[in-house]
Protein backbone atom coordinates (compact mmCIF):
# COMPACT_ATOMS: atom_id res chain seq x y z
CA UNK A 1 0.00 0.00 0.00
CA UNK A 2 1.30 3.73 -0.92
CA UNK A 3 1.13 5.86 2.21
CA UNK A 4 2.79 8.82 0.21
CA UNK A 5 -0.64 10.18 0.79
CA UNK A 6 -0.14 10.42 4.72
CA UNK A 7 3.67 11.95 4.25
CA UNK A 8 3.42 15.79 5.01
CA UNK A 9 5.61 17.93 2.33
CA UNK A 10 4.97 21.37 3.88
CA UNK A 11 8.36 21.93 5.48
CA UNK A 12 10.62 20.03 2.90
CA UNK A 13 11.71 23.54 1.52
CA UNK A 14 12.65 24.64 4.82
CA UNK A 15 14.21 21.32 5.82
CA UNK A 16 16.54 21.31 2.24
CA UNK A 17 17.56 25.11 2.72
CA UNK A 18 18.96 24.41 6.18
CA UNK A 19 20.64 21.06 4.92
CA UNK A 20 22.04 22.95 2.08
CA UNK A 21 23.50 24.99 4.35
CA UNK A 22 24.90 23.10 7.20
CA UNK A 23 26.50 21.23 4.67
CA UNK A 24 28.17 23.91 3.13
CA UNK A 25 29.28 24.52 6.99
CA UNK A 26 30.68 21.15 7.26
CA UNK A 27 32.49 21.15 3.70
CA UNK A 28 34.38 24.79 4.90
CA UNK A 29 35.45 23.14 7.87
CA UNK A 30 36.81 20.18 6.05
CA UNK A 31 39.43 23.04 4.83
CA UNK A 32 40.87 23.71 8.18
CA UNK A 33 43.10 20.94 7.98
CA UNK A 34 43.12 16.92 8.31
CA UNK A 35 42.69 17.44 11.99
CA UNK A 36 39.21 18.57 11.46
CA UNK A 37 38.92 16.11 8.34
CA UNK A 38 37.18 13.34 10.01
CA UNK A 39 34.86 15.53 12.11
CA UNK A 40 33.66 17.35 9.15
CA UNK A 41 33.23 14.39 7.38
CA UNK A 42 30.82 12.78 10.11
CA UNK A 43 29.00 15.90 10.08
CA UNK A 44 28.49 16.24 6.30
CA UNK A 45 27.18 12.46 7.00
CA UNK A 46 25.09 13.35 10.01
CA UNK A 47 23.02 16.69 8.17
CA UNK A 48 22.91 15.28 4.57
CA UNK A 49 20.94 11.63 5.46
CA UNK A 50 17.51 11.52 6.30
CA UNK A 51 16.37 12.58 9.94
CA UNK A 52 16.68 9.47 11.99
CA UNK A 53 14.06 8.15 13.94
CA UNK A 54 15.38 5.79 17.73
CA UNK A 55 12.30 3.53 18.38
CA UNK A 56 13.00 2.69 22.03
CA UNK A 57 10.60 0.83 24.56
CA UNK A 58 10.99 -2.44 26.67
CA UNK A 59 11.16 -5.29 25.51
CA UNK A 60 8.28 -6.46 23.45
CA UNK A 61 7.07 -3.33 23.51
CA UNK A 62 6.55 -3.93 19.77
CA UNK A 63 9.08 -1.98 18.38
CA UNK A 64 10.59 -3.95 15.61
CA UNK A 65 7.11 -4.45 14.79
CA UNK A 66 6.78 -0.77 14.15
CA UNK A 67 9.94 -0.92 11.75
CA UNK A 68 8.30 -3.47 9.33
CA UNK A 69 5.18 -1.01 9.44
CA UNK A 70 6.63 1.84 8.63
CA UNK A 71 8.65 0.45 5.95
CA UNK A 72 6.14 -1.60 4.69
CA UNK A 73 8.75 -4.10 4.25
CA UNK A 74 9.22 -7.33 6.77
CA UNK A 75 13.36 -6.15 7.68
CA UNK A 76 12.94 -6.11 11.48
CA UNK A 77 13.56 -9.36 13.39
CA UNK A 78 10.18 -9.91 15.83
CA UNK A 79 10.74 -12.73 17.56
CA UNK A 80 13.61 -14.07 19.62
CA UNK A 81 16.56 -13.58 17.39
CA UNK A 82 19.85 -12.89 18.60
CA UNK A 83 19.69 -10.05 15.55
CA UNK A 84 16.44 -8.66 18.13
CA UNK A 85 19.03 -8.27 20.80
CA UNK A 86 21.50 -5.87 19.24
CA UNK A 87 21.26 -2.03 18.22
CA UNK A 88 19.60 -1.85 14.68
CA UNK A 89 19.56 0.99 12.12
CA UNK A 90 17.92 0.74 8.74
CA UNK A 91 19.04 2.81 5.63
CA UNK A 92 17.61 2.91 1.88
CA UNK A 93 20.74 1.74 -0.66
CA UNK A 94 21.51 -1.13 -2.85
CA UNK A 95 22.06 -3.72 -2.70
CA UNK A 96 20.42 -5.29 0.32
CA UNK A 97 22.99 -5.87 3.09
CA UNK A 98 23.74 -5.77 6.48
CA UNK A 99 26.88 -4.62 7.25
CA UNK A 100 27.28 -5.52 11.52
CA UNK A 101 29.72 -3.37 13.18
CA UNK A 102 31.72 -4.49 16.01
CA UNK A 103 32.88 -2.48 18.99
CA UNK A 104 36.15 -3.19 17.67
CA UNK A 105 35.62 -1.38 14.29
CA UNK A 106 35.92 -4.41 12.42
CA UNK A 107 32.59 -4.74 9.97
CA UNK A 108 30.59 -7.97 8.80
CA UNK A 109 28.89 -7.82 5.60
CA UNK A 110 25.65 -10.18 5.45
CA UNK A 111 23.79 -10.34 2.00
CA UNK A 112 20.11 -9.74 2.74
CA UNK A 113 16.78 -11.66 0.89
CA UNK A 114 13.70 -10.70 1.25
CA UNK A 115 13.10 -11.16 5.17
CA UNK A 116 14.98 -10.13 8.21
CA UNK A 117 18.76 -10.24 9.17
CA UNK A 118 19.12 -14.08 10.52
CA UNK A 119 22.49 -14.19 11.71
CA UNK A 120 25.04 -11.82 13.05
CA UNK A 121 28.51 -12.74 11.52
CA UNK A 122 30.64 -12.40 15.14
CA UNK A 123 29.55 -13.06 18.73
CA UNK A 124 26.79 -10.99 20.09
CA UNK A 125 28.97 -9.39 22.32
CA UNK A 126 31.33 -8.12 20.01
CA UNK A 127 28.58 -5.79 17.97
CA UNK A 128 27.89 -2.07 18.60
CA UNK A 129 25.53 -2.04 16.12
CA UNK A 130 24.23 -2.84 12.61
CA UNK A 131 23.08 -1.03 9.41
CA UNK A 132 20.96 -2.38 7.16
CA UNK A 133 19.89 -1.57 3.46
CA UNK A 134 17.53 -2.11 1.24
CA UNK A 135 16.35 -0.22 -1.49
CA UNK A 136 12.79 1.35 0.43
CA UNK A 137 11.12 4.84 -0.52
CA UNK A 138 9.86 4.97 3.26
CA UNK A 139 13.45 5.22 4.39
CA UNK A 140 14.35 7.85 1.59
CA UNK A 141 12.21 10.12 4.51
CA UNK A 142 13.28 8.60 7.58
CA UNK A 143 15.94 6.19 8.40
CA UNK A 144 14.94 4.20 11.57
CA UNK A 145 17.05 3.11 14.38
CA UNK A 146 15.86 0.33 16.21
CA UNK A 147 17.07 -1.24 19.56
CA UNK A 148 16.45 -4.11 21.56
CA UNK A 149 14.85 -2.00 24.75
CA UNK A 150 15.64 -0.26 27.76
CA UNK A 151 15.40 -1.59 31.61
CA UNK A 152 15.04 -4.86 29.89
CA UNK A 153 14.87 -8.25 31.70
CA UNK A 154 19.05 -8.56 30.58
CA UNK A 155 21.22 -5.64 31.50
CA UNK A 156 23.25 -6.24 28.77
CA UNK A 157 20.30 -5.33 26.24
CA UNK A 158 19.85 -1.79 27.98
CA UNK A 159 23.53 -1.63 28.04
CA UNK A 160 23.99 -1.93 24.16
CA UNK A 161 20.83 1.05 23.79
CA UNK A 162 22.80 3.38 25.95
CA UNK A 163 26.07 2.62 23.94
CA UNK A 164 24.20 3.89 21.49
CA UNK A 165 21.81 6.12 21.86
CA UNK A 166 23.23 7.90 25.09
CA UNK A 167 27.21 7.21 25.25
CA UNK A 168 27.34 7.73 21.20
CA UNK A 169 25.88 11.28 21.33
CA UNK A 170 29.09 12.34 23.55
CA UNK A 171 31.28 10.79 20.71
CA UNK A 172 31.68 13.48 17.56
CA UNK A 173 33.25 10.86 15.68
CA UNK A 174 30.24 9.06 15.70
CA UNK A 175 27.89 12.00 14.71
CA UNK A 176 26.45 10.11 11.69
CA UNK A 177 25.37 7.63 14.06
CA UNK A 178 23.08 9.99 16.40
CA UNK A 179 19.45 10.37 16.37
CA UNK A 180 17.33 13.19 15.52
CA UNK A 181 14.24 12.38 16.77
CA UNK A 182 12.42 9.42 19.02
CA UNK A 183 9.77 7.67 19.20
CA UNK A 184 9.05 6.04 22.78
CA UNK A 185 6.37 3.10 22.99
CA UNK A 186 4.64 1.57 26.11
CA UNK A 187 1.63 -0.15 27.14
CA UNK A 188 1.14 1.32 30.38
CA UNK A 189 1.94 4.68 32.22
CA UNK A 190 5.53 5.44 31.84
CA UNK A 191 8.10 3.97 34.55
CA UNK A 192 10.59 6.19 36.70
CA UNK A 193 13.75 4.64 35.18
CA UNK A 194 11.98 5.12 31.55
CA UNK A 195 11.53 8.59 32.21
CA UNK A 196 15.15 8.93 33.63
CA UNK A 197 16.06 6.96 30.38
CA UNK A 198 14.20 9.95 27.97
CA UNK A 199 16.19 12.53 29.76
CA UNK A 200 19.25 11.13 29.16
CA UNK A 201 19.08 11.39 25.24
CA UNK A 202 19.72 14.93 24.59
CA UNK A 203 15.66 15.22 22.91
CA UNK A 204 13.36 17.79 23.43
CA UNK A 205 9.31 17.10 23.31
CA UNK A 206 9.58 18.80 19.86
CA UNK A 207 11.65 16.15 18.50
CA UNK A 208 9.78 12.98 20.58
CA UNK A 209 6.71 11.67 20.34
CA UNK A 210 4.67 8.53 22.61
CA UNK A 211 3.07 5.43 21.90
CA UNK A 212 0.49 3.50 23.53
CA UNK A 213 1.63 0.15 21.88
CA UNK A 214 -1.23 -3.40 21.30
CA UNK A 215 -3.72 -0.82 21.51
CA UNK A 216 -6.37 -3.42 19.78
CA UNK A 217 -5.75 -5.08 23.30
CA UNK A 218 -5.90 -2.61 25.30
CA UNK A 219 -8.62 -2.48 28.20
CA UNK A 220 -10.99 -5.87 27.88
CA UNK A 221 -9.03 -6.60 24.63
CA UNK A 222 -11.51 -7.42 21.71
CA UNK A 223 -14.15 -9.01 23.03
CA UNK A 224 -14.52 -6.28 25.51
CA UNK A 225 -18.15 -4.20 26.20
CA UNK A 226 -15.66 -1.34 24.75
CA UNK A 227 -13.51 -0.95 22.11
CA UNK A 228 -9.92 -1.29 22.71
CA UNK A 229 -8.76 1.03 20.00
CA UNK A 230 -11.10 4.14 21.53
CA UNK A 231 -10.30 3.14 25.14
CA UNK A 232 -6.57 3.27 23.99
CA UNK A 233 -7.02 6.72 22.56
CA UNK A 234 -8.75 8.24 25.77
CA UNK A 235 -5.94 6.32 28.05
CA UNK A 236 -3.20 7.72 25.55
CA UNK A 237 -3.93 11.46 26.86
CA UNK A 238 -3.64 10.78 30.57
CA UNK A 239 -0.41 9.43 29.95
CA UNK A 240 0.46 12.26 27.67
CA UNK A 241 0.09 14.42 30.74
CA UNK A 242 2.42 12.37 33.01
CA UNK A 243 4.88 12.75 30.07
CA UNK A 244 4.67 16.19 29.11
CA UNK A 245 8.39 16.84 29.75
CA UNK A 246 9.63 14.07 27.73
CA UNK A 247 7.18 14.02 24.74
CA UNK A 248 5.05 15.99 22.15
CA UNK A 249 2.22 13.75 22.57
CA UNK A 250 0.41 10.47 22.66
CA UNK A 251 -0.74 8.08 20.09
CA UNK A 252 -2.71 4.91 20.29
CA UNK A 253 -1.46 2.24 17.52
CA UNK A 254 -1.79 -1.28 17.00
CA UNK A 255 1.44 -1.84 15.15
CA UNK A 256 0.26 -5.52 14.59
CA UNK A 257 -2.50 -4.40 12.70
CA UNK A 258 -0.51 -1.91 11.06
CA UNK A 259 2.66 -4.36 9.55
CA UNK A 260 0.32 -7.15 8.89
CA UNK A 261 -1.64 -4.70 6.41
CA UNK A 262 1.35 -3.10 4.85
CA UNK A 263 4.02 -6.22 4.46
CA UNK A 264 1.14 -8.02 2.03
CA UNK A 265 -0.58 -10.65 4.37
CA UNK A 266 -3.91 -9.37 3.65
CA UNK A 267 -4.76 -11.17 0.36
CA UNK A 268 -8.14 -12.72 -1.12
CA UNK A 269 -7.69 -15.48 1.11
CA UNK A 270 -7.58 -13.90 4.57
CA UNK A 271 -10.66 -11.70 3.12
CA UNK A 272 -12.46 -14.75 2.09
CA UNK A 273 -11.96 -16.71 5.19
CA UNK A 274 -13.15 -13.87 7.46
CA UNK A 275 -16.10 -13.15 5.80
CA UNK A 276 -17.26 -16.49 7.14
CA UNK A 277 -17.42 -15.01 10.07
CA UNK A 278 -19.75 -11.72 9.53
CA UNK A 279 -22.90 -13.17 10.09
CA UNK A 280 -22.28 -14.54 13.86
CA UNK A 281 -23.00 -12.76 17.07
CA UNK A 282 -20.54 -12.15 19.68
CA UNK A 283 -20.80 -15.44 21.12
CA UNK A 284 -20.81 -17.59 18.65
CA UNK A 285 -17.66 -15.84 17.64
CA UNK A 286 -15.70 -16.34 21.17
CA UNK A 287 -17.01 -20.02 20.72
CA UNK A 288 -14.74 -20.07 16.97
CA UNK A 289 -11.70 -18.59 18.34
CA UNK A 290 -11.58 -20.80 22.08
CA UNK A 291 -12.98 -24.43 20.96
CA UNK A 292 -10.58 -27.34 19.43
CA UNK A 293 -13.04 -27.40 16.75
CA UNK A 294 -15.07 -24.40 15.16
CA UNK A 295 -16.08 -26.20 12.47
CA UNK A 296 -19.27 -27.19 15.28
CA UNK A 297 -19.97 -23.22 15.22
CA UNK A 298 -19.19 -23.14 11.63
CA UNK A 299 -19.43 -25.50 8.98
CA UNK A 300 -15.94 -26.61 7.43
CA UNK A 301 -14.49 -23.88 9.16
CA UNK A 302 -11.47 -25.44 10.63
CA UNK A 303 -9.13 -24.77 13.12
CA UNK A 304 -6.24 -23.93 11.09
CA UNK A 305 -8.04 -21.44 9.07
CA UNK A 306 -9.45 -20.29 12.80
CA UNK A 307 -5.39 -19.70 13.77
CA UNK A 308 -4.54 -18.18 10.07
CA UNK A 309 -6.62 -15.50 11.05
CA UNK A 310 -5.59 -14.63 14.62
CA UNK A 311 -1.81 -14.31 12.73
CA UNK A 312 -2.52 -11.60 10.37
CA UNK A 313 -5.81 -9.87 11.45
CA UNK A 314 -6.09 -10.49 15.07
CA UNK A 315 -8.59 -11.27 17.46
CA UNK A 316 -9.61 -7.42 17.14
CA UNK A 317 -10.02 -8.08 13.39
CA UNK A 318 -11.70 -10.73 13.73
CA UNK A 319 -14.71 -8.84 15.86
CA UNK A 320 -14.54 -5.38 14.27
CA UNK A 321 -13.52 -6.45 10.49
CA UNK A 322 -15.15 -9.28 9.61
CA UNK A 323 -17.89 -7.60 7.93
CA UNK A 324 -15.84 -5.05 6.24
CA UNK A 325 -14.35 -8.38 5.02
CA UNK A 326 -17.03 -9.40 3.56
CA UNK A 327 -18.24 -6.07 2.14
CA UNK A 328 -15.27 -4.77 0.75
CA UNK A 329 -13.02 -7.68 0.18
CA UNK A 330 -9.12 -7.63 1.00
CA UNK A 331 -8.31 -4.38 -0.32
CA UNK A 332 -11.24 -2.89 1.74
CA UNK A 333 -9.81 -5.19 5.00
CA UNK A 334 -6.33 -3.93 4.57
CA UNK A 335 -7.43 -0.11 4.15
CA UNK A 336 -9.41 -0.29 7.38
CA UNK A 337 -6.65 -1.92 9.03
CA UNK A 338 -3.97 0.95 8.19
CA UNK A 339 -6.84 3.47 8.91
CA UNK A 340 -7.42 2.14 12.27
CA UNK A 341 -4.44 0.93 13.52
CA UNK A 342 -2.86 4.78 14.23
CA UNK A 343 -0.21 4.39 11.20
CA UNK A 344 -1.62 7.18 8.95
CA UNK A 345 -1.26 9.44 12.06
CA UNK A 346 1.95 8.70 13.20
CA UNK A 347 3.33 8.91 9.46
CA UNK A 348 1.96 12.33 9.29
CA UNK A 349 3.72 13.65 12.71
CA UNK A 350 6.91 11.88 12.02
CA UNK A 351 7.07 13.12 8.12
CA UNK A 352 5.84 17.21 8.96
CA UNK A 353 6.62 18.46 12.30
CA UNK A 354 8.95 15.77 13.96
CA UNK A 355 11.13 15.71 10.84
CA UNK A 356 11.50 19.70 10.51
CA UNK A 357 12.51 19.86 14.47
CA UNK A 358 14.73 16.84 13.99
CA UNK A 359 16.70 18.75 11.21
CA UNK A 360 16.94 21.94 14.17
CA UNK A 361 18.09 19.14 16.22
CA UNK A 362 20.91 17.73 14.46
CA UNK A 363 21.65 21.86 13.48
CA UNK A 364 22.16 22.52 16.91
CA UNK A 365 24.43 19.32 17.95
CA UNK A 366 26.35 20.43 15.01
CA UNK A 367 26.97 23.92 16.48
CA UNK A 368 27.74 21.92 20.12
CA UNK A 369 30.49 20.07 17.95
CA UNK A 370 32.07 23.43 16.41
CA UNK A 371 31.72 25.23 19.87
CA UNK A 372 33.90 21.81 21.31
CA UNK A 373 36.57 22.49 18.44
CA UNK A 374 36.89 25.57 19.09
CA UNK A 375 37.75 25.64 21.89
CA UNK A 376 40.36 22.61 21.43
CA UNK A 377 41.73 21.58 18.34
CA UNK A 378 44.72 23.43 17.32
CA UNK A 379 43.00 24.98 14.01
CA UNK A 380 40.40 26.75 16.35
CA UNK A 381 40.93 29.81 14.55
CA UNK A 382 39.25 28.67 11.19
CA UNK A 383 37.03 26.72 13.45
CA UNK A 384 35.30 30.36 15.10
CA UNK A 385 35.37 31.07 11.19
CA UNK A 386 32.63 28.70 10.19
CA UNK A 387 31.01 29.50 13.20
CA UNK A 388 30.58 33.35 12.84
CA UNK A 389 29.87 32.39 9.31
CA UNK A 390 26.95 29.53 9.50
CA UNK A 391 25.65 31.92 12.31
CA UNK A 392 25.01 34.91 10.20
CA UNK A 393 23.09 33.29 7.89
CA UNK A 394 19.29 34.43 7.52
CA UNK A 395 18.42 30.82 7.88
CA UNK A 396 19.78 29.87 11.61
CA UNK A 397 17.51 32.05 13.34
CA UNK A 398 15.02 28.79 13.98
CA UNK A 399 18.08 27.00 14.56
CA UNK A 400 18.86 29.07 17.43
CA UNK A 401 15.43 29.47 19.15
CA UNK A 402 15.33 25.79 19.09
CA UNK A 403 19.05 26.05 20.61
CA UNK A 404 17.57 27.96 23.69
CA UNK A 405 14.54 25.82 23.91
CA UNK A 406 16.75 23.04 24.52
CA UNK A 407 19.03 24.06 26.81
CA UNK A 408 16.30 26.21 28.64
CA UNK A 409 14.06 22.56 28.56
CA UNK A 410 17.50 21.34 30.17
CA UNK A 411 18.04 23.49 32.88
CA UNK A 412 14.86 24.72 33.33
CA UNK A 413 11.83 22.28 32.79
CA UNK A 414 8.90 24.24 34.69
CA UNK A 415 10.25 27.66 32.94
CA UNK A 416 7.22 29.57 31.45
CA UNK A 417 9.38 30.30 28.41
CA UNK A 418 9.44 26.93 27.10
CA UNK A 419 6.04 27.53 25.80
CA UNK A 420 6.67 30.86 23.69
CA UNK A 421 9.39 29.77 22.33
CA UNK A 422 8.05 26.61 21.67
CA UNK A 423 5.05 28.60 19.08
CA UNK A 424 8.27 30.53 18.29
CA UNK A 425 9.94 27.48 16.74
CA UNK A 426 7.17 25.89 14.99
CA UNK A 427 5.48 29.35 13.43
CA UNK A 428 4.78 29.91 9.97
CA UNK A 429 3.04 33.12 10.23
CA UNK A 430 3.71 36.11 12.12
CA UNK A 431 0.09 35.92 13.92
CA UNK A 432 1.52 32.14 14.71
CA UNK A 433 4.89 33.28 16.70
CA UNK A 434 2.27 34.78 19.42
CA UNK A 435 -0.09 31.54 19.59
CA UNK A 436 -2.75 33.33 17.47
CA UNK A 437 -4.52 31.89 14.18
CA UNK A 438 -2.51 32.77 11.08
CA UNK A 439 -6.02 34.31 9.74
CA UNK A 440 -6.24 36.55 12.59
CA UNK A 441 -6.10 40.89 12.12
CA UNK A 442 -2.73 42.56 11.80
CA UNK A 443 -3.70 44.81 14.42
CA UNK A 444 -4.48 42.16 17.27
CA UNK A 445 -1.27 40.42 16.16
CA UNK A 446 0.84 43.62 16.20
CA UNK A 447 -0.73 44.32 19.46
CA UNK A 448 0.16 40.97 20.88
CA UNK A 449 3.64 41.40 19.55
CA UNK A 450 4.38 44.36 21.14
CA UNK A 451 2.28 43.09 24.43
CA UNK A 452 5.34 40.06 24.30
CA UNK A 453 7.97 42.31 23.58
CA UNK A 454 7.16 44.30 26.92
CA UNK A 455 7.04 41.43 28.53
CA UNK A 456 9.93 39.79 27.45
CA UNK A 457 11.76 43.65 28.53
CA UNK A 458 10.04 42.99 32.03
CA UNK A 459 11.50 40.01 32.53
CA UNK A 460 14.95 41.03 32.18
CA UNK A 461 14.72 42.59 36.11
CA UNK A 462 13.57 39.07 37.50
CA UNK A 463 15.74 35.74 38.49
CA UNK A 464 16.24 34.07 34.97
CA UNK A 465 19.03 31.34 34.87
CA UNK A 466 21.66 31.42 32.47
CA UNK A 467 19.56 29.76 29.47
CA UNK A 468 16.42 31.31 30.73
CA UNK A 469 17.88 34.56 29.74
CA UNK A 470 19.22 33.60 26.29
CA UNK A 471 15.23 32.05 25.61
CA UNK A 472 14.15 35.73 26.50
CA UNK A 473 16.65 37.39 24.06
CA UNK A 474 16.05 35.00 21.34
CA UNK A 475 12.26 35.77 21.85
CA UNK A 476 12.78 39.33 21.68
CA UNK A 477 14.28 39.14 18.32
CA UNK A 478 11.63 36.57 17.03
CA UNK A 479 9.25 39.12 18.17
CA UNK A 480 11.06 42.14 16.53
CA UNK A 481 11.35 39.72 13.39
CA UNK A 482 7.44 39.38 13.36
CA UNK A 483 6.80 42.92 13.47
CA UNK A 484 9.60 43.67 10.80
CA UNK A 485 8.06 41.19 8.34
CA UNK A 486 4.43 43.05 8.93
CA UNK A 487 5.29 46.52 8.22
Amino acid sequence: MNMNQNVDTSRDASIAALTTLLTQAADALAQGGPELAEHASELRKMVSRPPRVAVVGRLKSGKSTLVNALTQHVIAATGTLECTMAVSMYFDGAPARAEVIGVDGQVERIPLGNGPLTELGMPLDNVDHIEQFLPNAQLRRLSLIDTPGTATLTVENEARTRRVLVDGQKDTKRASSWADSLVFLSDSAPREDEKLFLSQLGMTPLTSIGLLSRADSFGEGAFGHRDPLDYAREHAQSIAGELKNSVSQVLPLSGFMAESALVGRITGDVARTLAHLAPLGREQLLDVIELPDPSTVVPGFTAQMRDMLLDTVGEYGIIAGREIAARDGAVGLMQWMVERSGINRLTEILTGEISYFAVLQRAVRMLDVLDELAGGNVNREHVRWVQSVTLSQPGMHFVMLYRSYRNTYASTPDSTLLGPLRSAIAARTAAEVVDLPAAAPADQVRAELQRRLGEMQNMAMGLLSAAEDEARERLVVAYQAALKAMS
